[in-house]
């Protein structure tokens, strides 16, 4: 039951990315790229007046914005339109696993992107470890997701918990313990409330879901190397929900400035 239950609040809320912009893998009209092979190949053609195309427009932009050099992961997708234009799915050389959507106005060649949102989620999430070992012990690793919006690059020097409260529509917060399997639900439910409600003195106090993952070792210290390939992929729930993966999980989600749950549902939420 409360594996159903997890799902359906994952989905239901909308505010992991690929729920929350209805991103599938299938291309657009564009046949799919599957790395800087590819982008050689396209970045190299030129539009029929001889004007560099949208794919060099889109990697132009991206690395004016942020200082480094992107690649096209992948060309086409489905995820949410702005300007109904050409739709890539990029990530900085140096990451290959920390993608971003990417529109370009074909006419105006103007960029649209959302990697704003993975530089404010790796922010939020080593403040969110140095504000939650006295709960968890060191043990411990966070991984936030904001729901896609475009172009907040003009707002990069803002603090994490700033931009999620002025330019999000919503959060949603992976906690990963590394465990051995021996939980006691109890006293873990007790740790997490009090969590969630430093997350609201700190001011993340909008809307929020939150996963408490007990991971593996493995699992654990191989986080920042699959984290977002998962989310892209859609299957977050899946993967970390094996019981090879993760020995047990719970949630609990704010909502108007309040925590919903109890301890005691926070307890029974665990899904075994």
């Amino acid at each position: 039951m409360a594996k159903e239950k997890l799902k359906k609040k994952y989905m239901m809320l909308g505010v992991v990315i690929m729920v929350g912009i209805g991103i599938t893998l299938s291309g657009c009209g564009d046949k799919k790229s599957t790395g800087s092979r590819d982008n050689e190949q396209g970045i190299s053609d030129l539009n029929e007046d001889g004007v560099k195309n949208y794919k060099d427009a889109a990697l132009k932009a991206l690395e004016e914005r942020y200082g480094e050099e992107f690649e096209i992961k992948q060309v086409g997708g489905t995820f949410t339109s702005r300007v109904h234009g050409k739709k890539l799915i990029c990530n900085p050389i140096s990451n290959p696993d920390k993608f971003c959507f990417v529109e370009v106005d074909t006419k105006s060649l103007e960029v649209y992107d959302d990697y704003t949102n993975r530089i404010m989620e790796i922010k939020l999430g080593k403040l969110l470890e140095e504000n939650s070992k006295d709960i968890f012990g060191e043990n411990v690793r966070i991984k936030p997701i904001f729901n896609s919006i475009y172009d907040k690059y003009e707002f990069l020097d803002m603090e994490p918990i700033e931009f999620f409260k002025d330019h999000t529509l919503g959060c949603g917060i992976d906690v990963f313990i590394k465990s051995d399997g021996n939980i006691n639900k109890s006293e873990e439910a007790i740790k997490i409330e009090i969590f969630m409600n430093k997350l609201i003195t700190m001011g993340l106090d909008g809307n929020s879901f939150v996963i408490v993952w007990y991971s593996n070792e493995k699992v654990y210290n191989n986080i920042d190397n699959g984290f977002y390939e998962l989310q892209l992929r859609n299957n977050p729930v899946k993967f970390y929900e094996e019981s090879q993966n993760s020995y047990n999980s719970t949630y609990a989600e704010i909502n108007d400035n309040k925590l919903k749950e109890s301890v005691n549902e926070i307890e029974e939420n665990f899904k075994n």
